[in-house]
């Protein structure tokens, strides 16, 4: 019998540490009598090796052969709080999936520390993530991540994240980094909100089209700055698993851009841009509001963004469009004896 209908993403796509449901092809001799052909693993991808999934579930570890896994598909992380669906995500769950709206072109890890770099462009892949246990002494995990930079002769560079009007000095990763004489920058806040709200505003007299890939008119509304970097951002873009690429239009002409990255029920926006002789004439909200409808057009009903914190226009608007601050990041710059 053909298993139920089921979302699928494929198993080709599935990550370790993304959280998943496999639909499974059970063998012939654990089919009860009239029992189902199929059953359902869920739990987090430990790794893949040797044709095999390693599921970690409530219950234990789970290998999977992956010849016999016949649907697939990634589930947003489990809440790590009480509130509305986009506020009850963790910050660290938030912050892995953010970090594939903007892929490095290349990595390394130290232990759960993720180390991203992609020729400068942007402080989000070019910097470390500390997502959990770095598996070393805190200064021995820091060490080799300025090593690491090192080699590709830029300063290393943390992202240090935590809840909305943290310090990152009290962390005792931010407090050795400050002691040690790295530089804290860039206060950015991190938004979010439900699509359906969102996606309800109309457009106006605002036209927007939505491709696959960015086209012309899609780079020609690009900012200076994505522009200074085209041949670096386009190699980024290549690495985003699913993204829409939004122009919007006033009597044809085009104004402004946005695009969309869409990840287990989450839709990330990014890179949103407006000529500034037609700001203040919708085109911002109307580029949101169809990123909205893109997000729930792929099964996503949760928005995040990410805004500098002195970008008061910018927030003003996205708050008057439902999102609210879910938790806050800050650089930190290793000193120039690097």
């Amino acid at each position: 019998m053909p298993p139920a209908p089921f979302s699928q993403s494929g198993p080709a796509q599935l990550r370790p540490g993304s959280r998943v449901v496999l639909r499974v092809r059970l063998a012939a001799d654990d089919v009860p009598p009239g029992g189902p052909h199929f059953t359902d693993v869920v739990g987090e991808v430990a790794h893949i090796a040797d044709g095999m999934f390693a599921i970690r579930t409530r219950r234990g570890e789970v290998s999977v052969p992956a010849a016999d896994v016949v649907a697939a598909k990634e589930l947003p992380p489990a809440p790590a709080r009480r509130g509305r669906p986009h506020r009850a995500i963790g910050i660290a769950d938030l912050e892995r999936m953010m970090a594939e709206g903007m892929p490095p072109l290349a990595d390394a890890r130290v232990g759960d520390w993720w180390l991203r770099w992609a020729n400068g462009y942007t402080g989000r892949a070019n910097s470390t993530l500390p997502l959990g246990d770095p598996r070393a002494p805190l200064d021995l995990a820091v060490q080799r991540v300025r090593d690491w930079y090192a080699a590709r002769e830029v300063p290393a560079l943390f992202q240090l994240y935590g809840p909305a009007g943290f310090d990152p000095a009290d962390d005792p990763l931010g407090a050795l980094l400050v002691a040690d004489g790295w530089q804290i920058f860039q206060h950015t806040l991190v938004m979010t909100a439900d699509a359906s709200r969102l996606a309800a505003n109309p457009t106006g007299v605002v036209e927007v089209s939505v491709t696959d890939e960015p086209d012309a008119d899609w780079w020609a509304t690009a900012s200076p700055r994505a522009l200074a970097h085209r041949d670096t951002l386009s190699a980024m873009l290549r690495l985003v698993p699913v993204g829409g690429y939004l122009t919007s239009y006033v009597d044809g002409a085009g104004v402004g851009h946005v695009r969309t990255v869409h990840s287990a029920g989450w839709c990330g926006i990014f890179d949103l841009h407006t000529r500034e002789d037609v700001r203040r004439r919708g085109v911002a909200s109307a580029l949101m509001a169809a990123s909205a409808r893109d997000a729930i057009d792929h099964g996503s009903r949760l928005l995040y963004l990410q805004v500098s914190a002195d970008n008061e226009p910018a927030i003003a608007l996205y708050r008057s469009l439902g999102f609210e601050v879910h938790h806050d990041y800050h650089y930190a710059r290793s000193p120039s004896r690097d």
